[in-house]
């Protein structure tokens, strides 16, 4: 699956949103070398009146490495080696609670996804806490989802109620943003601002009203 960049539909959305919301700080979560979704928010954050904030999550080391060492020099990205969430905070206990999901919307055989679910499982095992969980305190103008494939939903849960404006990635042709996404469309408090189902395996934007 390509990267978000600036030109592609989603890529676009996301500057524009930042810049006509003013929005100053963002999280980003599954950030890979920073060379997608990161550059596009470095750019339309770097066009901020003040200073911005951008907190970037990383869980692969390679990855991670690249990340950090692409913007060393912009003091405002701090880039985060680790997990958003624990296996404490993960809401679905095992592969069958997934696959049989209302909002399991992936088109990949299952003994391929179970293998997907596997390897996440035995990752967060390791961790004691995640960012999320480490840094309850912490506001945000904007949280980008884009990590694991099964933790959309409980990174969504965490953050909710600490940002104005959620993006959400993989909604509609996957697991892992599909229930944050049905969700929002019942809370009347957010709005959707861009949706669209031919971008990668479909994306959104929600803005708090």
């Amino acid at each position: 699956m390509p990267e978000i960049t600036a030109a592609d539909e989603f890529g676009r959305a996301i500057a524009q949103t930042i810049e006509t919301f003013g929005f100053t700080s963002v999280l980003e979560i599954g950030s890979w070398d920073g060379s997608g979704s990161t550059a596009v928010l470095v750019n339309s954050l770097s066009k901020a009146s003040r200073t911005p904030r951008l907190v970037c999550i990383e869980s692969e080391r390679d990855r991670f490495d690249r990340l950090a060492a692409r913007y060393a020099e912009v003091p405002w990205v701090y880039c985060h080696h680790g997990s958003s969430i624990s296996r404490a905070s993960l809401t679905p206990t095992t592969f069958e609670d997934v696959w049989s999901s209302e909002h399991n919307l992936l088109r990949y055989p299952e003994h391929q996804v179970r293998g997907w679910w596997d390897q996440a499982v035995a990752y967060i095992d390791s961790v004691a806490a995640g960012y999320l969980e480490d840094h309850a305190d912490d506001r945000f103008d904007v949280a980008l989802i884009d990590g694991g494939e099964f933790f959309g939903w409980d990174e969504y849960r965490l953050l909710r109620d600490r940002v104005s404006c959620l993006m959400l990635d993989d909604v509609f042709s996957a697991y892992k943003c599909s229930r944050a996404h049905a969700s929002l469309r019942g809370r009347p408090e957010w709005n959707c601002i861009w949706s669209s189902a031919h971008v990668r395996n479909g994306a959104s934007i929600w803005v708090k009203r």
